[in-house]
């Protein structure tokens, strides 16, 4: 389940890849509206499903590089899944906020899908590795969000 709630931001992204760009922006940004909605109420049901007396909750633990000894482990625990619920929260907000946003509004709901995931999998992470890789996607998935939309829209202070 934890997998689930960590990646269906970036399948969501993967399938609004191929809707063609000409395609209405309301389109975008009401699904990335109901992918947030929808990733939302799966933590909830975690959260519901989660013991907090039983340690690490919803846990995956596959090998991923077993060579080096890095594995995809997810799960969570009391301080994770507030953090994880948090992050659902802010980016549905996000996502209702933007509804405003008229520019390249495609790549911006893809880079935003994007950032959900990897924050998401950020609080999820119990291998160093695995969340360093998440940590480091998310900075790169800032570093283009504020390239492309980060500037200001009204002329800028007299100094």
């Amino acid at each position: 389940m934890l997998s689930l709630i960590v990646f269906l931001p970036a399948a969501a992204a993967l399938a609004l890849l191929a809707v063609p760009g000409r395609t209405p922006r309301g389109v975008f940004i009401w699904a990335w509206i109901g992918v947030s909605a929808a990733d939302l109420a799966l933590v909830a049901a975690a959260w519901a499903g989660y013991d907090p007396r039983g340690g690490f909750g919803w846990t995956e633990d596959v090998p991923w590089i077993p060579t080096a000894g890095v594995r995809y482990h997810v799960g969570v625990d009391g301080l994770s899944l507030p953090l994880i619920a948090m992050t659902a929260v802010l980016f549905l907000a996000v996502a209702a906020w933007s509804l405003r946003e008229t520019r390249r509004v495609k790549s911006y709901v893809c880079l935003f899908l994007f950032l959900q995931t990897v924050s998401l999998g950020l609080f999820a992470a119990l291998d160093l590795i695995l969340f360093f890789l998440f940590f480091d996607l998310s900075i790169v998935g800032m570093y283009f969000v504020i390239a492309g939309w980060g500037t200001a829209t009204g002329p800028a202070p007299r100094r």
